[in-house]
């Protein structure tokens, strides 16, 4: 599945970039996600998701493939095994950004190749896109932002703390976005 993302970022590029190239910081900001290692260009890390009452676990490994500072374009991919099932996903993803006007805002585009195998579910590639937008828009927004130490989370807190990609909640947020639009498309 082949899912597209762009956000404009109140950060320059240079500080973006700098943010891109550390890994740990990557999984910081990513929702659920967590890098144990890093080794160069390469990572080990984990991912929580939650799905309703269960919580799925994925251990992972990947690596940066591509950095051209000057062209702002770097490739990142990463495979995953579920912890207590059969579950495995790969993630490739392409970043490009392009400096805004006076070199203060950044646009940031990523073009992100997911495959699920044995995952206990199956979406469309639609449905994915638009419920993956805020987590995107979160991720992306939490790369701008000047101050993160390597050793600060995301919101401030430790790692140790009970949060995870919630699917069901960022489910419940698309239906409910969808049932808005139905509802706005009948009132026309």
């Amino acid at each position: 599945m082949r899912l597209g993302h762009e956000q404009e970022l109140d950060a320059p590029l240079d500080a973006v970039w700098a943010h891109f190239m550390d890994l740990h910081r990557i999984g910081r900001c990513f929702p659920g996600a967590r890098v144990t290692q890093v080794h160069g260009d390469d990572f080990v890390g984990e991912i929580r998701a939650k799905l309703g009452p269960l919580s799925l676990y994925f251990d992972g490994t990947g690596s940066m493939t591509e950095r051209d500072e000057d062209a702002g374009h770097a490739r990142l991919a990463a495979t995953g095994q579920e912890r207590h099932g059969l579950g495995r996903a790969t993630i490739d993803i392409t970043l490009k950004l392009h400096p805004l006007g006076d070199g203060n805002r950044t646009r940031a585009r990523l073009a992100t190749d997911l495959v699920f195998l044995g995952f206990p579910m199956d979406f469309g590639s639609g449905l994915v896109q638009r419920a993956s937008d805020p987590l995107i828009e979160r991720f992306l927004t939490c790369m701008s932002v000047q101050g993160r130490g390597s050793d600060e989370t995301v919101d401030g807190s430790d790692d140790s703390g009970d949060g995870g990609l919630d699917l069901v909640r960022s489910a419940t947020d698309l239906l409910g976005s969808l049932r808005r639009d139905r509802r706005e498309r009948k009132r026309r």
